[in-house]
């Protein structure tokens, strides 16, 4: 019993570049039998997302905000990121499953108001996270499909 607890709490760690023996045995141990693989619950995604973010602050800043978040969560899946990661996956696959414009440069995106929650979602986060105060924040979402490599641009 004390080996499979011990096996539960070190699966999760972040993996890192050198493995040690408990490492090597938590991943043969809880893999095959106790994985969890979100794809049983859920279709496999058909997309990738990329926001980029650009606003002022001591000059312009620029980031990939999707990006950031879901590195964040992977890095350390005990920060709680979780939850927005799905926020915005599910925010934005839901709002380029039902845009009206599916062209490869969709824009500039006005009256769309799921876009707006988006950008609203990531204007709030920037602001917690960075502790900063943005009047303008400008974005661009690039939809990229994973089996045609085919990619959609939309941005305010």
């Amino acid at each position: 019993m004390l080996i499979h607890f011990s096996c539960l709490l070190i699966y999760p760690k972040p993996i890192s570049s050198q493995k040690n023996k408990a490492e090597f045995y938590a991943q043969a141990y809880i893999y095959p039998y106790f994985h969890q693989n979100w794809n049983l619950f859920a279709p496999v995604p058909n997309s990738n997302y990329n926001l980029y973010c650009e606003y002022e602050n001591n000059g312009i800043q620029k980031t990939d905000l999707f990006a950031e978040i879901k590195t964040i969560h992977q890095t350390n899946r005990f920060k709680g990121y979780g939850p927005l990661v799905v926020a915005f996956a599910n925010g934005i696959h839901y709002f380029e499953k039902n845009a009206k414009q599916q062209q490869p440069m969709n824009g500039p995106i006005s009256s769309d108001l799921n876009f707006k929650i988006i950008q609203q979602a990531a204007k709030n986060y920037l602001e917690y996270s960075k502790k900063i105060q943005i009047s303008k924040l400008k974005m661009i979402l690039v939809v990229t499909e994973t089996l045609t490599n085919k990619q959609k641009v939309y941005f305010n």
